[in-house]
């Protein structure tokens, strides 16, 4: 019995209803989730209905999916668009059916009612159409009409069809009431349901054709939230003929066949005690790097034999999966409620129904128990166990589950993996590269100011260090080792690795073993069910993450003089902040000046799958690698292989002939390398780099400077043809930056065609318009950290444990409002106050949960008293310190910056100006408007100015012991309540 269908016969039916099923629809008016989610999710898990038709959800896109139901159900989603609490409908099913929703006529997003009509399948068997309808009361005649036309185009489609719904008929005009006798005649409905509210009416309808003896309508005997006195819940029990019922495949050996050990199993002291107790003499006497890492393996793998099981294959797919609170007593009494539920609607017996009631009182309340006892334990231990702490916060954030299909089709997990391993491997080039060193030297066309690269061998340090630096992860490699035992046991395994490095870099060979690497498919935000999308995570061994890495270290501290500075991407010191820094600070003082600027944004085609390894071996040569380190660089890009992971089945094998590699530093520092000397073709422009992120940029005064923009932009698209690097002609872009009222307009041509002009884009995360105006970015991002602000208040709402709002927030909501702050900052008022009022309602709720008062009505105590109460500061406050650090960095020489550093002109007085006044520091420009009086560069000069007034010397004191004194000033400034609180506030600006 698994507590998904009723299966025992009514006494006296008929032998031929034996091998019926049935599936059962609980439908309820829940007036309202958002205070209930927790009550309606726990419930939710202990029912044993298939289908669940909710309506008046008031769920709206700031709650997620994860918070209503779990992860492995399907959910569709109607919820009300013009923002009013009540209104919304939503159908899920659980793990075993799918739902698939039906496209509705008309503009629905634009009428006062919601519907949701989808069918319901399982296992690509198509059961019955299902339609969920809430229309509030008193709605106009034509809403009526409009929703009557929907309902006739869809359902006379389908030959099993149940609409439930809150249609609120006593309220409708008679006019409503009589065509919904036409409709019903029409579609050949009988309404199914009996059961009166409070009131003797009923205003919840289940309308189907199916005959009495295939459906039922009754009360259900337990609900998922409190009962509304006019909305009484309901289950619909639907009789499944016995050609429509689906039994579940017997397992041919092929599920789950991705076999690894379970080290959620594994004795961990005697793996330990094993690994450090190896001989590695074996080892040392092998001289083939081949060789020697089959033995690595062989002995590690015996190790782990003796204390890991090996995971078994998943064989019952319609296993019901619980979460990881529950335990083993609550399991067996909620399947005891099940059983006494099944034989209650058996007999009907009034004993049997006193026992489903006693069971159903015990699971509820031990379900209380554990599941607060499971977040209060999660709270306590998020600093020792924060994976685990996260993986709860995710799974509440996370989308209804759905299905991949093809030509409308769901396929099998098995299936799955195939289709993406297909899909992912059309990316890639379909030729093998010749990969021949000895041609690379030669064309590689090294110049004589090339660097000598060169790695002879590692060292001990450098193995050392690799070690030290790999993330403690469980998510294991091709070679099933999670990296946290590896880093665990690095004493033990340094020796042996840099040994068989050693022979790696003597053969000039990278072994064929760790070529190999796992992918796991990843949806995108907002994508369908498509493989489309879905973007491949790609896994390597954890030994080839530390060879990668300790090579990493050792070429990019030979190539990165010669790296171009209009590369920000994948180098210390240098990210997206600074590549915007150095676009604004060109932008602002052109646009300032009356001019425009023209700026072209382009897309390569999956640039990190496509890089063709015969072009990348010689961009290598011209950079300066030895013959022996091409060598070796060619046996590491050749015959590189991929398969797919996904719900445990692993694909075949497929090679990957083009492209670097992901997951690993080397593969990143390869693509710079690639596209390296792009800049060099642009003449007469400015170029912005950020990975593949590449934009062309010049200010223009006349059509000349137009043709000049153009002619860079067809060098660049020469270099892509000459490089086999293509551009994504469609997603290209035109922009131009100017507050002038009619400025030049000029048609760019890329790849023959003409590079559509936009009024907004998306450059590294930031909303740029032509004015230079951050008010959108500003609005989207206010809106999205209150929707992420009300899912941490939410989750948190019933602990005590203020810490753990805190790390919340700083995640997700915080770090979002200083993303790149530097840059948008607003200086008008009332973007400010609005950006600040997100944390200000924090903040008041986290006074009420540490000192039990609410600092609102009819107690206003001023936001500066709250913030210093519960350890906050204003953000305006972090935004200057963020930029007075990040300045600082580049005066002192900690970060790589030459452009703005070379915009900050230092004021050196002579002995006799000096001895009459303290002049500023810095030369501050002049400006005409705001927008280049308060961007970033000026600002920053007019903050280290005023230090500079307050006898703050920059260079004097350590980074640490500046940023303290520069808190005391900006204390003085905003006048705020005691800087002793906020110090541990800004301990995150001493770390980075």
């Amino acid at each position: 019995m698994n507590g998904r269908s009723f299966e025992t016969p009514v006494i006296g039916q008929k032998a031929a209803k034996n091998n019926s099923t049935f599936i059962q629809l609980y439908y309820q008016n829940v007036r309202g989730l958002r205070t209930k989610t927790n009550t309606f999710y726990t419930n939710l898990l202990t029912s044993d209905y298939d289908i669940f038709a909710i309506t008046e959800s008031g769920l709206n896109s700031s709650i997620h999916d994860g918070e209503v139901i779990p992860p492995n159900f399907n959910i569709l989603r109607c919820d009300r668009a013009d923002g009013r609490k009540l209104g919304g409908v939503f159908l899920a099913a659980s793990p075993r059916y799918e739902l698939k929703r039906l496209p509705i006529i008309g503009n629905v997003d634009a009428a006062l009612f919601e519907i949701i009509c989808a069918t319901v399948h399982r296992k690509n068997i198509l059961l019955f159409m299902c339609c969920v309808v809430y229309i509030p009361p008193k709605s106009n005649v034509n809403e009526y009409m409009h929703l009557f036309n929907i309902l006739e185009t869809i359902c006379v489609k389908f030959e099993k069809v149940i609409v439930m719904g809150d249609f609120n008929m006593p309220s409708a005009s008679e006019e409503v009431q009589s065509y919904m006798e036409y409709v019903k005649a029409f579609c050949g409905f009988r309404q199914v349901n009996n059961i009166f509210n409070v009131s003797n009416r009923v205003l919840d309808l289940v309308l189907s054709a199916l005959p009495t003896s295939d459906l039922e309508v009754h009360l259900a005997d337990e609900h998922l939230v409190d009962i509304d006195a006019y909305h009484p819940p309901l289950v619909a029990r639907m009789v499944i003929s016995a050609h429509q019922n689906v039994t579940e495949p017997i397992s041919d050996g092929n599920a789950s066949n991705c076999n690894r050990w379970n080290f959620h199993k594994c004795n961990f002291n005697l793996l330990y005690n094993n690994l450090e107790s190896i001989d590695w003499n074996r080892l040392y006497d092998i001289k083939s790097s081949e060789d020697a890492l089959i033995c690595f393996y062989e002995l590690i793998n015996c190790a782990i034999s003796n204390c890991a099981p090996k995971r078994r294959p998943n064989l019952n797919t319609s296993r019901r999966v619980y979460p990881e609170w529950y335990t083993g007593d609550l399991i067996r009494d909620i399947r005891r409620k099940w059983r006494c539920h099944k034989l209650f609607k058996v007999s009907g017996a009034s004993s049997d129904y006193k026992l489903f009631s006693k069971f159903r009182s015990i699971v509820k309340r031990k379900l209380l128990v554990y599941f607060n006892a499971y977040q209060k334990n999660l709270e306590l231990n998020f600093v020792n166990d924060p994976k685990s702490f996260w993986t709860y916060v995710n799974s509440k954030k996370a989308k209804g589950n759905t299905r991949l299909t093809k030509d409308g089709v769901d396929l099998r997990d098995d299936e799955c993996a195939e289709c993406f391993a297909s899909y992912f491997h059309s990316v890639y080039s379909p030729g093998r590269p010749r990969l021949d060193a000895r041609e690379a030297q030669q064309t590689g066309d090294a110049g004589a100011d090339a660097a000598r690269v060169h790695v002879g061998q590692l060292t001990a340090a450098d193995v050392c260090l690799a070690l030290r630096k790999l993330k403690p992860k469980h998510s294991v490699g091709p070679d099933g080792i999670p990296p946290y035992i590896v880093r665990d046991c690095r004493a033990v395994f340094e020796k042996p690795l840099l040994y068989i490095f050693y022979l790696c870099l003597e053969e000039r060979h990278y072994p064929d073993r760790w070529r190999t690497t796992r992918v796991i498919p990843v949806p995108k935000p907002g994508k369908g069910s498509d493989v489309s999308g879905f973007r491949p995570i790609a896994v390597l061994s954890a030994f080839a993450k530390i060879f990668e890495a300790a090579l990493h270290r050792c070429i990019y501290s030979q190539v990165s003089a010669r790296l171009s500075d209009d590369q920000y991407g994948f180098r210390p010191g240098r990210g997206a902040g600074s590549n915007l820094l150095s676009f604004v600070s060109y932008v602002a003082p052109a646009v300032d000046a009356g001019l425009h600027v023209d700026s072209a944004y382009f897309d390569f085609r999956k640039a990190f799958d496509t890089v063709d390894n015969d072009v990348l071996l010689r961009k290598f040569s011209a950079i300066g690698f030895t013959p022996h380190l091409l060598e070796f660089f060619a046996s590491y890009l050749g015959d590189r292989r991929q398969y797919v992971e996904y719900a445990g089945y692993c694909s075949r094998r497929y090679n990957t002939w083009s492209g670097v590699s992901q997951g690993s530093n080397l593969g990143t520092l390869s693509f710079i390398i690639m596209i390296n000397d792009l800049p060099e073709v642009v003449k007469e422009s400015k170029c912005s780099l950020f990975a593949d992120d590449l934009k062309l940029f010049r200010t223009v005064q006349n059509t000349s400077d137009c043709e000049r923009l153009q002619r860079d932009i067809d060098r660049v698209v020469m270099w892509s043809e000459a490089n086999k690097l293509f551009f994504n002609v469609e997603k290209c872009c035109m922009i131009s930056y100017s507050r002038k009222r009619a400025p030049l307009e000029h048609q760019y041509i890329v790849g023959g065609a003409g590079m559509p002009r936009v009024a907004r884009v998306r450059d590294l995360g930031i909303e740029m318009v032509p004015d230079l105006s951050y008010r959108t970015h500003i609005n989207n991002l206010c809106t999205k950290s209150f929707r992420n602000l009300g899912f941490i208040l939410r989750q948190t709402s019933k602990s005590y444990n203020v810490k753990v709002s805190k790390v919340l927030y700083n995640s997700l909501v915080r770090s979002q409002l200083e993303y790149n702050s530097i840059i948008w900052n607003p200086h008008e008022a009332k973007y400010t106050q609005m950006i600040e009022k997100i944390q200000n309602k924090l903040t008041r709720y986290l006074y009420l949960k540490e000192y039990g008062v609410y600092p609102g009505y009819p107690h206003v105590y001023p936001s500066q008293f709250v913030l210093g109460m519960v350890r906050y500061c204003q953000l305006s406050v972090r935004k200057d310190m963020a930029l007075v650090k990040y300045v600082c960095r580049v005066l002192r020489g900690e970060l790589h910056h030459p452009e703005f550093l070379e915009a900050l002109q230092l004021r050196v007085p002579d002995n006799y100006v000096g001895l009459r006044r303290r002049p500023a520091m810095l030369s501050l420009p002049s400006s005409k408007t705001k927008l280049l009086n308060e961007s970033p560069m000026l600002r920053a000069i007019r903050l280290l100015n005023k230090l500079s007034d307050n006898h703050i010397d920059i260079f004097a004191h350590n980074l640490p012991k500046l940023m303290e004194l520069v808190l005391g000033f900006l204390r003085r400034r905003y006048k705020l309540v005691n800087v002793k609180f906020y110090l541990a506030d800004f301990i995150f600006l001493f770390l980075f």
